[in-house]
């Protein structure tokens, strides 16, 4: 099997002059293995830049301005809606059929001048409804580690932003309504959570993780149920969170994950949606991929409907990534449909991206006697047991 390269799709800002020069990045830097598809992000830090312009919008928002603004995740102000205000899907919009517009007529140039692109859709970033209400309207409930009591001191906040997640989700398929009529077989879009993985992980660590799963399930189920209703073609991203390449919580396995995914699994099938493709990250801001096989072991009990795409690159170790891959796989007991690091390349230097890329091309094109995962041990410790330790 020939495992694919998959870009999450930001890349540094310089690398970023127009959509064909970073989309022919891409495809320069793929090491000759497939692609799963061809991205170009217009924000390199994800949904800030979609943040910073709501704060424009003043007839609909108020936000408090410090000089620290979006700094890091403990800088994230909080937008209040204005009194009289009923918070409309055209209130929410990202504003980028245009821009979408522009992306797409430099990606059919480059498709029929690389004939290697000829079943390759293009990738276009998403952020699910769900972070994009709790970072717009309860964004100073965020914190490094997520502390319990920041949020409860912002829960009149919290409460607001999930009360206007559908409004948001409204918004994003009145976009990809338009765009996908006009461009519905090239594209496909990359659905990216963080907010689904790192709740699961808090609640893990309080011991609620079984309630909560299957709120965010539900939540995303609707996401993906309505855009293959539309005749959108997605997958599904998730991330711990990597502004300024720091991840707001470090996972101790891959357990929230699995605790999340399963439910969505059998969400999506009560509403007849197939199961979209799934990247799972496997590191966490700086750190790289864990080393440890108990890191990995919760994959054992993942639905096997999902098709994997192992977020197990850590760019400065090729060996490592290919150890972390394995691990993976046997846990998974099956092959990785595709390999990449654990979030985007936005907030790399050109060098660095240009070492992620080389180690993910490389780890993809790794070949070993792929083997199913051995039979659980008795003795074996917990899935959510310490398995951080990413270095013997």
């Amino acid at each position: 099997m020939k495992r694919k390269v998959h870009f999450v799709g930001s890349l540094p800002g310089p690398l970023m002059s127009s959509p064909r020069a970073a989309m022919e990045w891409i495809l320069d830097h793929r090491g000759g293995q497939p692609l799963t598809a061809l991205p170009c992000d217009i924000d390199p830090n994800w949904i800030i830049d979609y943040l910073r312009d709501l704060h424009t919008r003043t007839d609909v928002f108020d936000f408090d301005h410090t000089p620290d603004d979006y700094a890091d995740y403990n800088h994230m102000p909080t937008g209040r809606i204005r009194s009289g205000v009923t918070l409309a899907p055209h209130h929410l919009t990202m504003r980028r059929v245009g821009t979408i517009d522009h992306i797409v007529t430099h990606y059919t140039a480059l498709r029929r001048d690389r004939p290697e692109l000829a079943n390759v859709k293009l990738q276009l970033s998403q952020p699910n409804s769900l972070d994009m209400s709790l970072f717009a309207l309860a964004g100073s409930a965020t914190g490094d580690g997520l502390p319990i009591g920041q949020a409860l001191s912002h829960l009149g906040a919290l409460t607001t932003a999930l009360r206007h997640v559908p409004v948001f989700t409204q918004a994003i398929f009145q976009e990809i309504t338009t765009l996908t009529r006009r461009y519905g077989s090239l594209i496909t879009w990359q659905v990216e959570s963080p907010v689904a993985l790192l709740s699961l992980v808090k609640a893990t660590e309080l011991h609620a993780a079984l309630m909560l799963a299957a709120m965010v399930a539900r939540q995303l189920a609707g996401v993906f149920t309505g855009l293959h209703r539309l005749g959108a073609a997605s997958s599904l991203h998730l991330c711990y969170g990597d502004y300024r390449h720091t991840a707001l919580l470090q996972p101790r396995s891959l357990g929230p994950a699995v605790a999340l995914l399963n439910p969505l699994a059998r969400q999506l099938r009560r509403n007849g949606i197939p199961l979209p493709t799934v990247h799972i990250p496997c590191a966490h801001g700086g750190e790289p991929a864990s080393l440890d096989p108990r890191f990995y072991t919760p994959l054992r009990r993942l639905d096997p409907g999902w098709t994997l795409i192992a977020g197990v690159v850590s760019p400065a170790s090729v060996v490592d990534s290919m150890i972390s891959l394995r691990l993976f796989e046997r846990a998974a007991n099956r092959p990785a449909h595709a390999v990449a690091t654990a979030c985007g390349l936005g907030r790399c230097t050109l060098a660095g991206a240009e070492q992620a890329a080389g180690a993910t091309a490389a780890t993809a094109a790794f070949s070993d006697h792929w083997l199913p995962a051995p039979a659980r041990d008795n003795h074996e410790r917990s899935d959510t047991g310490p398995a951080t330790a990413n270095r013997a």
